[in-house]
């Protein structure tokens, strides 16, 4: 079954308990900061109505009936390369980040199922694949719930002394279910998703096999609460905050993260795939952190493409691109770039065979050399964007001072930059740089009290040149270097002195010259 759009938004108004900037959110479609993810969201029905993309995101299941592709269990590299272009399109033009949370549990937990059934007898993978029917017939919108609180990181959970509950943990079970408590932090596209899959964050030892549990839930269940963490962009969609905020306005970094409350929450065993068997809280964190690191290096595929084309602009804008030190720096941003884009699609294309669940995964050591690369240059990346955009990333114009026409002349004439740039492409672009890099504090550390080109000019200027070529002479027996530095002749007489003490040499030994 495929959804409409309507259908969707429909589904959210299920009387859910949330809350945003301190109040209850009575409906999350027609709030004016979630219904900004919720529209990401809705992305996910665009795509599979519309008949451009409608091949893409759109396949057969088993029997025969149209749904969501990334519900079809991946069975060869050609379906993991399917995938990745999906979460690049969706990174690259919004929305769709909803099915690509839910699809990383359900692919992790389909593994697990069949390595628990296989080793304890357990049924767990008859109740996955249901689950999955499930879900192709509604078409719901799926998050995972991975991230626990923790509490104090130095001890398990159970051996934590406030309280019991920073891990979700079964606190009951009867004949029809479990009854689960604590909490989950960090969890994306929840305001815009129908249901999420909870399942460990860690290792788990025989002592915490309460909190060894996975399960999929309604969020609007009895007994959970959605808190949302601190919206970047506090009000909807304007000409004015795709001014100020270009990325964070269009993709609401940071709006769709929540804490889920899980307070004595019922789940019915048909919806249990794991409990207890502390065995496998390990597997099952691993298995979901490698399908969505997966998704994590295609959804940053975009963002590196971003910022290496915010630094070219800004370095054309500035009238720097035919600087060879400005060269090089982009250079570097496209290789990083570029070689990180093809790890992600090696995960692909080399993937590891899951015999007992019939499927593939992402080849586990290029998916985390992937992420790692990313992860370990984006902060360099940001800084070269900040270096040859110039301190004025730190201190951008807003949009209402650029649309007031008292300051536009000022604006236009003292902003300009490169000779036939419009000033607004600039300012433009350097609120992109603004918004991708960190904003006000990070830049500043780069460009207050002087760039780091006029640090590096400082450099030069004061070092101690005469001291580096007369090391250099001294050692390569270049006649001249005693006028450089002085105080190297002082230490030469040293080394005099202990050849003066030296008793004569042997002339009996004949030394071969070297060939």
């Amino acid at each position: 079954m495929i959804r409409t759009v309507e259908q969707y938004l429909e589904s959210l108004r299920d009387g859910r308990v949330i809350y945003c900037l301190g109040e209850r959110v009575k409906d999350v479609t027609t709030h004016p900061v979630l219904r900004r993810i919720v529209q990401g969201g809705a992305m996910d029905w665009v795509v599979t109505n519309h008949p451009e993309t409608r091949p893409l995101f759109v396949a057969k299941n088993e029997e025969g009936e149209d749904v969501h592709f990334l519900w079809i269990p991946p069975k060869s590299r050609e379906d993991l390369l399917r995938r990745r272009e999906i979460y690049i399109w969706a990174s690259r033009f919004g929305g769709v980040a909803l099915h690509c949370m839910g699809v990383d549990g359900l692919a992790a937990l389909t593994v697990l199922a069949a390595r628990v059934d296989k080793a304890m007898g357990t049924h767990y993978s008859e109740r996955v694949a249901a689950y999955r029917k499930y879900i192709q017939k509604t078409d719901i919108g799926l998050t995972t719930a991975q991230t626990d609180v923790k509490g104090d990181r130095g001890l398990h959970p159970s051996k934590q002394v406030q309280h019991k509950d920073f891990y979700v943990r079964v606190v009951d079970k009867n004949k029809d279910g479990i009854i689960v408590r604590g909490c989950k932090y960090h969890i994306s596209s929840t305001p815009c998703a129908n249901e999420a899959f909870v399942i460990p964050c860690r290792t788990h030892g025989e002592e915490d096999k309460d909190y060894a549990v996975a399960f999929a839930t309604p969020l609007n269940a009895k007994g959970i609460t959605l808190i949302c963490a601190d919206p970047e962009i506090r009000g909807p969609s304007t000409e004015e905050t795709f001014w100020d905020a270009p990325l964070a306005s269009r993709h609401g970094v940071g709006d769709g993260e929540c804490m889920i409350v899980f307070d004595d929450v019922f789940v019915p065993w048909e919806r249990v795939f794991l409990c207890g068997e502390w065995q496998f809280s390990r597997d099952i964190a691993y298995l979901f952190a490698t399908f969505h690191r997966l998704f994590a290096c295609c959804r940053m595929v975009p963002m590196m493409e971003q910022l290496t084309g915010a630094a070219a602009l800004m370095a054309e804008y500035n009238g720097l691109e035919k600087y060879t030190h400005v060269r090089d720096k982009l250079s570097w941003m496209v290789q990083v770039t570029e070689a990180f884009k093809a790890l992600s699609w090696a995960a692909c294309m080399f993937p590891e065979k899951e015999p007992d669940a019939d499927l593939v995964i992402p080849n586990q050591l290029y998916t985390n050399i992937a992420k790692f690369m990313y992860a370990d240059n984006f902060h360099e990346m940001c800084k070269i964007a900040q270096d040859i955009c110039g301190g004025i990333a730190a201190d951008p114009i807003a949009y209402r001072d650029w649309a007031n026409p008292e300051e536009r002349e000022y604006i236009e004439k003292y902003l300009a930059g490169k000779a036939g740039i419009p000033t607004e492409h600039r300012l433009k672009a350097i609120r992109l740089v603004h918004d991708i890099t960190g904003g006000r504090h990070l830049t500043h550390q780069i460009h207050a009290e002087g760039s780091l080109a006029a640090q590096k000019m400082m450099f030069y200027a004061n070092a101690n040149w005469n001291m580096y070529k007369a090391a250099a002479m001294r050692v390569a027996n270049i006649p001249g270097w005693e006028e450089k530095d002085p105080s190297q002749a002082k230490l030469m007489d040293l080394g005099r002195e202990a050849a003066s003490k030296m008793p004569p040499i042997d002339t009996s030994y004949r030394v071969a010259a070297k060939a």
